[in-house]
């Protein structure tokens, strides 16, 4: 006698599926959960489990997500949570530019010419002094300068993209 249903440890684990997305979809912030295409209803109930301070009222909102949830249809909004979590291409180009910046700038001075030259806003005193500090041996504030350094150098790099 063969069932056409699941079994019931197939089905839980389903379920289980299910709160874990809608676990997901919670601790997204409010305005990039807005940004998804959800139904009204499923985003509505996970607003009002952000709400909840409670950890058994929180894990029954979490269960009521994942019953809303078997109703429609899981697939986009588990890709939508992928695309998420995955850094856009812009974002590592961003990175890489930002590194190759940095290492060529501590290795001559031409470079910081040519940065200089490319992103005019940037503050040469502040570029020179800490590309100084970056050089030599490695100590706590070279390693902060080397730090501060990618940051200064991504926000130019940002600043002039837009």
């Amino acid at each position: 006698m063969e069932s056409s249903r699941p079994s019931k440890t197939k089905q839980k684990k389903q379920m289980e599926e299910l709160q874990n997305i809608g676990k997901a979809l919670v601790e997204l912030p409010k305005d990039v959960l807005k940004k998804l295409d959800l139904p009204d209803y499923l985003r509505d109930e996970v607003l009002e489990a952000k709400n909840i301070p409670q950890n058994g009222a929180k894990r029954r909102q979490l269960q009521f997500i994942g019953k809303i949830m078997r109703k429609i249809e899981v697939d986009p909004i588990r890709e939508q949570l992928e695309q998420l979590k995955q850094p856009s291409a812009q974002e590592v180009k961003l990175l890489h530019a930002t590194e190759s910046w940095r290492e060529k700038m501590i290795k001559n001075d031409e470079s910081y010419k040519e940065f200089i030259d490319i992103y005019q806003t940037a503050d040469s005193t502040k570029l020179k002094e800490l590309i100084s500090n970056c050089r030599g041996p490695a100590t706590s504030s070279s390693k902060s300068s080397y730090r501060s350094l990618f940051r200064v150098i991504s926000r130019y790099i940002e600043e002039k993209k837009d």
